[in-house]
């Protein structure tokens, strides 16, 4: 591992051993409920994967794990405005553009076991609009809707960042790849398992995708995000929407938020430009291609991507301060992981 920094008076998450649940119910072993010496060391159960035993073609199942999922990003302790602020004593894993790569969300989940500890932490993004289609049809949602149940047992771990393929889903925004428009796609998806009952579908996904976050924030200077406004689209950028819940004008086309999660090409003149605004060091992104699963920008910014066989998780301890060459240091490949 690359050597790292503690901050001040903190505690490695990696310190800090394994609780006996989650702050979202998560089960495990209690030395007294097993009668145990109290020193003795206790595995931690492995809870079930997200949506397990739910039929997620049933509408009323789809709309209860979105409505709940959208008021558990929103009801955050760590939220503020738009940004979750992780504290330092926290593990966290950043992850890239997941695009309906079942296999990867697998190995994400067990990267972060979030059933060890309530301080483990995960971030997700971008994850609808895959490469596989059923007739044409994108059944993407479902891959959202096991998210939401992710979120709902994890409420205070598991954080969303809005992302430029849920704002289009949401605004109805044509997106093209490989010749598709994957927004429609998205859309034949959901009336072909929802039929009658899918715009009430649409309504409840909707409400969800807008709560999503546009940044968390690490205490050791690391700022987390889909991505961020191209330099030539900075000076109509207002940095402050990170302290706000967007706004109709944030979201619709050209308003802040939508310059963030569309933003490409990044400069050094705007990572100083912003880490300055922000009092932050580094940007950890997805958004933009990255083969070998990351891509450097500049000094301080790094791009992400989780979608395919070379994709990559970052696992970071945010009671130590890194490098840029430090960050690069900590990537996981995904194909890496054993289930």
């Amino acid at each position: 591992p690359p050597a790292r920094t503690p901050a001040p008076g903190s505690t490695p998450a990696s310190a800090l051993g394994s609780a006996p649940g989650s702050s979202g119910g998560a089960g495990g072993y209690s030395p007294a409920a097993q009668g145990t010496a109290p020193d003795t060391p206790q595995p931690v159960l492995t809870p079930p994967p997200p949506a397990e035993g739910l039929d997620l073609q049933d509408p009323a199942v789809i709309i209860d794990l979105f409505d709940r999922a959208a008021q558990a990003n929103l009801d955050c302790p760590l939220r503020h405005g738009s940004t979750v602020s992780l504290p330092a004593h926290a593990f966290l894993l950043m992850t890239g553009d997941l695009h309906d790569h079942g296999l990867n969300f697998q190995r994400l989940l067990k990267l972060a076991s979030l059933h060890q500890s309530p301080h483990r932490h995960l971030i997700l993004h971008e994850m609808i609009h895959g490469p596989h289609r059923l007739n044409g049809r994108d059944l993407s949602i479902r891959s959202l809707a096991r998210a939401a149940a992710l979120k709902l047992q994890y409420p205070n771990q598991v954080h969303f960042l809005q992302s430029n393929h849920e704002l289009a889903q949401f605004h109805g925004e044509g997106i093209t790849k490989d010749s598709v428009n994957v927004v429609q796609a998205f859309d034949a998806g959901v009336e072909f398992l929802y039929a009658e009952d899918a715009q009430d579908v649409r309504r409840s996904l909707f409400k969800f995708i807008r709560s999503f976050l546009l940044a968390v924030r690490c205490p050791n200077g690391l700022l987390c995000s889909h991505s961020l406004p191209s330099p030539r689209r900075l000076k109509s950028f207002d940095p402050k929407v990170l302290d706000r819940l967007p706004t109709n004008e944030d979201l619709a086309l050209n308003g802040s938020a939508y310059l963030m999660v569309w933003g490409r090409s990044h400069n050094q003149e705007l990572a100083d430009t912003l880490a300055k605004a922000w009092g932050v060091t580094h940007f950890l992104m997805g958004h933009q291609p990255a083969e070998m699963g990351y891509e450097q920008e500049g000094s301080n910014m790094l791009v992400l991507a989780s979608d395919h066989e070379h994709g990559m998780a970052l696992p970071l301890e945010l009671s130590y301060t890194y490098t840029i060459e430090d960050i690069i240091g900590q990537l996981v490949p995904l194909a890496g992981v054993v289930l």
